[in-house]
């Protein structure tokens, strides 16, 4: 997640004369909550006013000109660069203008404390942004002489906007519709061409249907907002017991797509995981699926092991 943390006036003043224009008791609380064990990424100037790293987080300057190396200190030439460094921690980018500008178009969720005064003569302003791309959630607010407010932007279709939850019986249609344009997709990148006359929605609503109901079939879903942008299902099956299962049972792996629009935000690997425990939750053994080329990726990286395209996961 690649969030930004930013205070500004009611005029979108962030800074006047190198300092911040503005002294309130709590205000800048959030900012070491959110940070701290995490990475957080500032520019040059932001980090030679401060003249050292933050404790208990690492610590990204964004510089072209100079180099910044020690304990939990790193330095990057661009934003992007940082956020790879970054790996798979949480990010806040810090300031200034600058770093804020260029970081835009990659932050999931914007922390904006609104101060309710106007300044002056301020000479440094937040970057003016399309507020339609965000959900918009307003927080606390606190402060005495000074009042500030809370607010939250999270990304329309970003990671952190998704939500996840079980699949319904009301979810089955879209459900299904997603089902056949994975196996579509499927079809296609291996060169083969689909059949003709095969009509899977009535099959498919049977077989969901029924196995919903008896446990054997269990999907997670990821909503952006309403809509249904990803998908994992399992269903369970029982075998005699053997020595590496003894409970004789196992999670078949289906179901895993994502719409094209939202791939590469880590939702799959997340879907992937809320059913991997659902099998674990059911007592099986082992996790198998016949993996497509697009997924043998993402079952690797899990900890699936495979024979060419026929992956296990071990849950024992």
């Amino acid at each position: 997640m690649v969030g930004l943390i930013v205070a500004r006036s009611k005029n979108n003043v962030i800074g006047k004369n190198g300092q911040i224009p503005w002294r309130i008791k709590g205000e800048q609380k959030q900012f070491k909550e959110l940070t701290t064990g995490n990475v957080v990424v500032m520019g040059r100037r932001s980090y030679e006013e401060i003249g050292h790293p933050l404790p208990n987080r690492m610590n990204i300057i964004v510089s072209r000109t100079k180099k910044f190396e020690g304990e939990n200190l790193r330095t990057a030439s661009s934003v992007q660069e940082a956020i790879e460094l970054a790996g798979d921690a949480d990010v806040y980018i810090s300031g200034g203008y600058g770093l804020y500008k260029e970081a835009m178009p990659f932050v999931d969720k914007m922390y904006i404390t609104e101060v309710d005064t106007v300044v002056e003569d301020g000479d440094v302003f937040f970057p003016e942004f399309d507020e339609n791309d965000f959900e918009k959630e307003i927080g606390e607010t606190g402060g005495d002489e000074i009042r500030y407010t809370r607010t939250v932007y999270t990304r329309r279709g970003s990671a952190a906007a998704i939500r996840y939850r079980r699949l319904g019986e009301a979810d089955l249609e879209r459900f299904i519709d997603l089902r056949i344009s994975q196996l579509t997709e499927e079809y296609v990148s291996e060169g083969r061409k689909l059949p003709e006359g095969v009509d899977l929605k009535a099959a498919l609503f049977d077989y969901y249907h029924r196995h919903m109901a008896d446990g054997t079939f269990v999907s997670w879903l990821a909503l952006d907002g309403t809509k249904i942008v990803g998908t994992s299902g399992m269903s369970f099956v029982e075998k005699p017991p053997y020595f590496s299962c003894p409970s004789g049972r196992l999670g078949l792996l289906s179901s895993m797509y994502t719409d094209p629009d939202y791939r590469r935000k880590g939702i799959a690997k997340t879907l992937l995981h809320n059913v991997v425990e659902e099998a674990r939750a059911y007592g099986c053994g082992a996790v198998q699926i016949t993996a497509s080329d697009m997924g043998v990726k993402l079952y690797t990286a899990y900890g699936f092991k495979h024979n060419g395209n026929f992956m296990q996961f071990n849950l024992v």
